[in-house]
C-alpha cells in the first residue's frame, strides 16, 4: 500500500496570538478528521464491495439495454428484408401465375384421374379373384 503523507503545516510563529494558535489547532483537527474519514472509507470493505456491486449492476443494465436495442434494430432490419423479399416473390408469382397455375392444375388433375383409375382397376381385379 502506498503512503502519501501530506506535508505537515508549519508551526505557528512564536509571536502568534492565542486566536491564531486556536485557528491553527482547529485547522489541524479538520485535516486530521478528513484523514481519518479517508482511512475509514478505505478500510470499509463491506461499503467498497457494495459500491462495486452497484457499479457493476449499473454497467450490466446499460449493456443489457444496448444489447436489447441492437437486437431490436437487427430484428427490424431482418423483418424489412424478409418483407421486401416476400413482396418481390409475390410480384413474380402474380405476373407468371396464370401460366404456372394452369400447368400445375393440369398436372394435379391428371394425377387425380390416374389415381382414381388405378383404385377402380385394383378393386375390380380384387372382386374378380
Amino acid at each position: 500500500m502506498s503512503s502519501t503523507t501530506p506535508a505537515a503545516p508549519p508551526d505557528p510563529p512564536p509571536d502568534a496570538t492565542p486566536e491564531e494558535i486556536e485557528a491553527d489547532i482547529e485547522a489541524a483537527r479538520e485535516r486530521l478528521a478528513s484523514s481519518v474519514d479517508a482511512l475509514t472509507a478505505k478500510l470499509d470493505v463491506k461499503a467498497q464491495a457494495k459500491q462495486k456491486a452497484q457499479e457493476t449492476s449499473a454497467q450490466v443494465k446499460q449493456k443489457a439495454q444496448e444489447t436489447s436495442a441492437q437486437a431490436r434494430r437487427k430484428a427490424q432490419e431482418t423483418s424489412e428484408r424478409v418483407g421486401a423479399g416476400a413482396q418481390q416473390a409475390y410480384e413474380r408469382v402474380r405476373i407468371t401465375s396464370p401460366a404456372v397455375l394452369g400447368a400445375v392444375a393440369a398436372g394435379v388433375v391428371g394425377l387425380v384421374v390416374l389415381l382414381v383409375i388405378f383404385v377402380v382397376l385394383r378393386r375390380r381385379s380384387s372382386h374378380q379373384s
